[in-house]
């Protein structure tokens, strides 16, 4: 796990998904606005939804891990939503 505080960590469990993959998959204007949500926000949550084209939880992290640049890192999964944070 990141160097993230874990009473951040905790409210950011709490919350609701900020960005969600839907049909169009890991879409280049998906891509650009997580990437703006990361430099803003500093960390997103992302929900894959039923229809995305991921056959498995496995497939659509594998898929998400692919695309981050060395800026960023996958902090925690937890079914079909995983937590993002952006690296100091």
């Amino acid at each position: 796990m990141s160097k993230i505080h874990q009473p951040n960590l905790r409210n950011i469990r709490s919350e609701s998904p900020s960005l969600q993959v839907g049909k169009n998959g890991l879409s280049d204007s998906f891509l650009i606005e997580l990437d703006n949500r990361l430099k803003k926000e500093g960390t997103v949550k992302i929900k894959f939804l039923k229809n995305s084209p991921y056959s498995s939880r496995q497939e659509a992290i594998l898929a998400l891990k692919g695309v981050l640049n060395s800026k960023f890192e996958l902090i925690e999964t937890r079914g079909w939503t995983a937590t993002l944070h952006k690296k100091s």
